[in-house]
C-alpha cells in the first residue's frame, strides 16, 4: 500500500498496526462478531447482510468485530468461510466478483457513512486551504438556495434576447415567441442572484467578441 499510493495518502500509522497471522483462525480468534464478503450465493445458510447492515450491525453490537476479504483470484473458501458468523453479500451485475481494492472500499464507505451518521466520527477544526471545510471534514448542509425575484431576471432576458439578435439567431424566429420560451427556461431554472450575474456577464462577453473579433 505505501508503495502503490501516492505521497501523503496512506495512513502509515494504521499499517504500522498491521498484524500478520498463518491462517484465517488465528486472524480472528479474538473477534466477537466475524464477517465474510462474497459476490456470489453458497449452498450454505448463512446469515447474509448488505455493507450497509453490516455496517449497522457493527456498530451498534458490543465486543471487536472482523471483516474478511478474499484473494481476488478466487475468493474465500469453505474452511475460511466457516469461521464467519455472516456474509456480507456484495450485489453485482454482470461479474459475479469484485477486485480486493473495490471490496474494501464498499465496506469502508458503508462503515464511515454509518459511524458518521452516528456521531461516531468527529469533524476536523480549522478551516481547509482555500478557507473551506478542512480535508477529511464531513461536508456540512448545503446552503439555502433562494431564487431572485421575478424582476431580477428581466435585465437577463434582456441581455440574452440582445445577444440572440446580434447572433441572427431572430432572423426567421418570432421574437415575441423566442422571448416567451427564454422566459419560460429561466423561470423553470429559478435562478438565484448570483446565477443571474453570471450568466449576465458571460453574455456581455460573447457580444463583446461579436464586435470584437480576435
Amino acid at each position: 500500500a505505501e508503495r502503490l499510493a501516492p505521497d501523503g495518502i496512506v495512513s502509515t500509522d494504521i499499517l504500522d498496526q498491521a498484524r500478520y497471522v498463518r491462517s484465517v483462525a488465528q486472524a480472528v480468534e479474538d473477534c466477537h462478531h466475524v464477517y465474510a464478503t462474497t459476490a456470489r450465493g453458497r449452498h450454505h445458510h448463512w446469515p447474509a447482510v448488505t455493507p450497509t447492515g453490516l455496517a449497522e450491525e457493527a456498530l451498534t453490537r458490543e465486543g471487536a468485530t472482523a471483516i474478511l476479504f478474499g484473494p481476488e483470484d478466487r475468493g474465500l473458501d469453505n474452511a475460511e468461510l466457516a469461521n464467519a458468523h455472516a456474509l456480507v453479500h456484495i450485489p453485482t451485475a454482470a461479474h459475479a466478483s469484485l477486485n480486493l481494492g473495490q471490496a474494501a472500499l464498499l465496506v469502508g464507505a458503508a462503515l464511515f457513512a454509518a459511524a458518521t451518521a452516528r456521531g461516531h466520527i468527529d469533524r476536523p477544526d480549522g478551516p481547509g486551504r482555500r478557507g473551506g471545510p478542512p480535508r477529511h471534514g464531513t461536508p456540512g448542509p448545503s446552503a439555502s438556495h433562494v431564487p431572485a425575484p421575478l424582476g431580477a431576471t428581466e435585465p437577463l432576458l434582456t441581455e440574452w434576447m440582445g445577444t440572440l439578435s446580434m447572433g441572427n439567431y431572430l432572423v426567421g424566429h418570432e421574437p415575441i415567441l423566442v422571448e416567451g420560451t427564454v422566459r419560460r427556461i429561466l423561470g423553470r431554472a429559478a435562478l438565484d442572484t448570483q446565477e443571474i450575474s453570471i450568466l449576465r456577464g458571460m453574455l456581455r462577453k460573447l457580444r463583446y467578441r461579436m464586435t470584437h473579433p480576435l
